[in-house]
């Protein structure tokens, strides 16, 4: 996107490995379950709120001033997710793997 165009490039999301072998857990449980098109579809509007308003999706819960990231929590039933939001740098990060509500029957 160039700069021209006046629109905000949206934030790049990165997941460490560890979130990345959790997905996939738990795409698995939900194939089980019957119900994966449900939970990829909640992942996708998940990362989607990540690329273009992390900071409106969830609540914070601290700054770190000394690393210039913002750690937020979101909710999208049934997932819950953890991550941080470097405003300087454009980027998302989840390191922590998506945890779910009680009662989601994954």
């Amino acid at each position: 996107m160039s700069p021209a165009s006046g629109r905000i490039p949206p934030y790049r999301v990165v997941y460490s490995e560890l979130c990345r072998n959790g997905i996939r857990d738990l795409l698995a449980r939900a194939q089980a379950r019957g119900r994966f098109d449900e939970i990829a579809q909640t992942f996708r509007d998940i990362n989607t709120r990540l690329e273009w308003i992390p900071l409106d999706f969830g609540q914070p819960l601290k700054d770190y001033d000394h690393l210039g990231i913002k750690e937020h929590i979101g909710v999208l039933a049934p997932l819950v997710i953890k991550y941080g939001v470097d405003e300087a740098r454009h980027i998302v990060y989840v390191a922590l793997p998506f945890s779910l509500l009680p009662k989601s029957g994954l």
